[in-house]
């Protein structure tokens, strides 16, 4: 099981939750895992801060906006003070990077048929209502 923990996190960051999910689905409930991957974390091989900076980087880059990173830390496990506390680091982003797609989506003025279209996109990107208005409202 060691090993197979090993392998997995020498690929790519974990949620400890998600870990654990991996983990079971691979030996029985016969073992204790979540005392295994307890002993992991103690050990600093499996943290669910460095998964969530990792995790926060990646959907930066894909432009999503806080909302949907929330909800996708939230569903791997991660607890609601570590999203929170990645979240905030980031506060001053977001308008930033919802404008950076903006751009790459449609240079100049946007109309406001554009506008709508692009509101929805950016608020199914996971951004917030008034990150998307005050975006959409630069661009005019």
């Amino acid at each position: 099981m060691r090993a197979f923990a090993y392998r997995l996190l020498g690929q790519r960051e974990y949620s400890c939750q998600e870990l654990i999910n991996r983990i079971s689905r691979k030996w029985s409930q016969a073992y204790d895992i979540e005392s295994f991957v307890e002993k992991l974390k103690e050990e600093n091989l499996v943290s669910d801060e460095r998964y969530t900076e990792s995790f926060l980087r990646s959907r930066v880059q894909r432009h999503q906006g806080p909302l949907k990173i929330k909800a996708e830390l939230r569903r791997k496990g991660v607890p609601d003070s570590i999203v929170a506390e990645a979240l905030e680091s980031m506060t001053d982003s977001w308008r930033e990077l919802a404008a950076e797609w903006l751009e790459r989506q449609h240079s100049g003025a946007v109309s406001f048929t554009d506008k709508k279209k692009y509101y929805r996109r950016l608020v199914n990107r996971g951004f917030t209502h008034d990150q998307v208005m005050d975006v959409l409202n630069q661009s005019s």
